[in-house]
This record gives structure tokens, sequence and C-alpha cells, in this order.
């Protein structure tokens, strides 16, 4: 953060748009550290929220209610949620986009947001039955998506184009260790309650940004209605109009199922297959460190260079690698390396990805909701991998089989984001 200036802190930033341009305006000037720690801040706050129940958590008390249909019910669980996320998301982002509060657009949605998932999380701390975590982990997708719809958009909104790998390289940091540091928090207390309300106590990080950053309000001549064709025009992608952002949607969907198939299941994995149980934590942290020490370098490399499709694809080459190595051995000590090699090519590819996905947007006045859909990229993958997960572990050759199928994945994401044309 060291390249960054303060001179435009949340208290003193002027403008980033020209004046009487509107919200909707290219923005132009770099925000400063100020801005910058506070986004960071509040991305833990959310990423905490967001991943640590799905690892930690919901795996835990569905293993206790139903031990001997863990799998299964797990699946559901997942399931349900990326399904609710699915729908909630870009539902979320349009109204975000609309919303033409005296607090600007965006913040709302980060303060009733978290406000909610605070709620969502303390009510599944004291479910005891499967369909009670089940329900909990789709209205906790509904709330983070609210939240993200807010949050998620200020980089569009406030970033100048030559300055976003670095920004969300930084925010590629609580995209990893967020979930290292929410296994530490609920490893702190016993029992899930406990658990749970540390996760909750997370997002209080949320509101200092929240209240802080600037977020100018619509101005009358820039609302416009929410309507139900509006919606379902955002998923209507058209590749012979919007052909790289059509590629870039693809490219993500590809990456995060192979991701998926590689890491949801690593708790039964480590139980089931390597015979270490109690070391979940140990290889979440080790990926979280390999992810953070690149995704940050990766970011500020992409603005420097003006390349974003060559790291991707490498990034998404290296993800393959550890995935191949588990297949052929699975060792615990293969299972460290892994998650090293795992993080590396990770870490490259969230520092860039994001960056290139902001430059295609085919909207100029829907960030939220086309971001929203782009969102739902990483989040779909998650309705089918549970499922896929399931009948290859049961039916189609065990844990192998499934690294295979990552490994797959990561490679064929590789090769189509070099269909997009406009960006580097």
């Amino acid at each position: 953060m060291a390249h960054l200036t303060d001179e435009n802190a949340p208290e003193q930033t002027p403008s980033v748009r020209p004046a009487g341009a509107g919200p909707f305006a290219e923005p132009t000037v770099p925000v400063g550290r100020g801005w910058l720690t506070g986004f960071v801040l509040a991305n833990f706050g959310m990423q905490i929220a967001m991943q640590s129940p799905s690892t930690f958590l919901i795996p835990q008390q569905i293993a206790a209610i139903d031990p001997g249909g863990k799998v299964t019910a797990y699946a559901w669980a997942s399931a349900l949620g990326a399904v609710a996320g699915l729908i909630a998301a870009p539902v979320a982002g349009a109204l975000s986009d609309r919303t033409a509060s005296r607090y600007g657009r965006r913040r709302p949605w980060m303060a009733w947001g978290a406000v909610a998932t605070i709620a969502v999380l303390v009510g599944m701390g004291v479910a005891d039955q499967v369909w009670e975590v089940s329900l909990g982990a789709l209205l906790l997708s509904v709330t983070i998506c609210a939240l993200g719809a807010g949050l998620n958009t200020v980089v569009p909104d406030r970033v100048p184009v030559a300055q976003r790998g670095r920004v969300l390289g930084w925010a590629a940091v609580p995209a990893a260790a967020g979930l290292a540091l929410g296994g530490v928090l609920v490893g702190l207390v016993p029992g899930n309650l406990a658990g749970y309300l540390m996760l909750a106590a997370s997002l209080l990080l949320v509101f200092p940004f929240a209240r802080s950053t600037p977020d100018p309000q619509l101005r009358e001549q820039d609302r416009r209605p929410f309507s139900r064709r509006l919606l379902l025009d955002g998923w209507r992608i058209d590749p012979r109009r919007n052909p790289d952002f059509a590629w870039a949607l693809a490219t993500r969907f590809i990456m995060f199922l192979g991701y998926g198939l590689g890491t949801l299941y690593i708790p039964y994995f480590l139980t089931d297959v390597v015979h270490h149980k109690n070391d979940l934590l140990l290889v979440v942290a080790i990926n979280a460190g390999a992810v953070v020490s690149v995704a940050v370098v990766a970011g500020r490399i992409s603005d420097r260079i003006g390349l974003r499709r060559p790291l991707v694809s490498i990034g998404s080459v290296v993800m393959a690698v550890p995935a191949v190595m588990l297949a052929l051995w699975p060792t615990w000590t293969m299972t460290l390396v892994s998650a090293v090699l795992l993080g590396v090519g990770f870490g490259v590819y969230v520092g860039v990805d994001l960056a290139l996905v902001t430059q295609v947007l085919p909207s100029d006045t829907d960030h939220a909701r086309d971001l929203a859909v782009a969102g739902q990229m990483s989040t779909l993958p998650y309705v089918l991998v549970p499922v896929l997960a399931a009948v290859i572990i049961h039916s189609l050759g065990g844990y192998s089989s499934l690294y295979l199928a990552s490994a797959l994945a990561s490679l064929i994401g590789a090769a189509l984001v070099w269909r997009i044309r406009s960006v580097r």
C-alpha cells in the first residue's frame, strides 16, 4: 500500500468523476491508502462470514447430526446456498444500481447486508436439524449477496482502470486469508453457537467503511425504475454484442468449477483418505499464505505491464498441477505440497481475473447487476460441484477422479481466457 497516496483519504476525497458527469462516468483519480485500508478490512469481514461456515461449521454440524449421510446432506446444504445466491445476487445488484437514498447507492446495502448476515449467523448457531442448517446456508447466501451488492461494486465505481489490478490484488488477501482467519476464530471458542458468534463479530469491520466511503446520490435525471425485464436482460448475455464479457463469464465459471471440485470436499478427504481430520486449519492456512504471497504482486504486475490474460492463464495452469498430484499421490505430504501450489496458482488468478472482468462490463449504468452476474460465475459452479463430486466419489473412481476432473477444468479455463480480445 506504500505506493498509494493519502491525498484522497475518505475524509477529504475529491470527486473521482468530472463535474456534472453523474455517478456513471469513469473514475479518474486514484484512491488513497485510507480508502484502500477500509476496503480491505471490510472485505475481511465479509469473506470471513461468507467462507468459514461452509468449511468449518456446516460440515461439522451435519456430520454430528447425520454421520452416515453427511456427504449427501452437505451436498444439499451447499447446493441450496448456491441456488439462493444465483437468484439473489443479480436482484440485489440491480436494486443497488437504482437505490436513490440520501446515503448513496452502495452504503445502505453494505450496512443492512451486514446486519442481516449477523442475524442469520446467530440463528445458524442454534440449529440442530439438517434442514435448519440447510435453511441457514440458503439465507446466509442471500444476505451475503445483499452485502456484496454494495461492497463489490465500489471498485468500478471509484477505482481507475490502471489501479484496479493493485486494488483487487489487495482484495484477494481477505478472500484467501479470510478463511484461515475464520478457522482461527472458530477454533478459539467451543461449540457451534460461539463459533458463529465469532464470525458474526467479524462483520463489524464493514460498518466503518460503509460510513466513510464517498457514495454520491443518484441525481433525479439518473434515476431508473427496477423492472423484471431489466433483470432478465442482465442474464441474457448476447455473445454477438458483448463477446468479451461472455468469454469472461465462461472462463470464470469453468475455473471456479475446477476450484470447487478440488477444494469443497477437502474436510472429508482429510478424514477419509489421508487420516488427518484435525489438520484442516493447517491446510487452509498454508493455502491462504500462498495465495496472499502472490495475489498482490500479480495484481501490481498486471497494472504495470498492462497485461491481464497471460497472468490469468498462467495461474489457471498452475492450479491444475496440484490437482493431478493429489490424484496420483493422495498422501499427507502431497496434500501440504498441493496446498502451496494451489495457493500460488489461485493467487495469480484471483489477483488479476476480477480486474479483467471490470474492463469488459457491458453497461456503464448497471455495474452492480453486471458484476453480480460475473460473481455468480464463481457461485453457480457450487450448484453443480456437490452433485458432481458426490457422483464421482461414490461411482466414478473416488477422490482421484475428483481431482483429475478439477485439473481438466482449470486447463480449459486457461485456454478460454484467450478468447477475450479487448483486454491484453
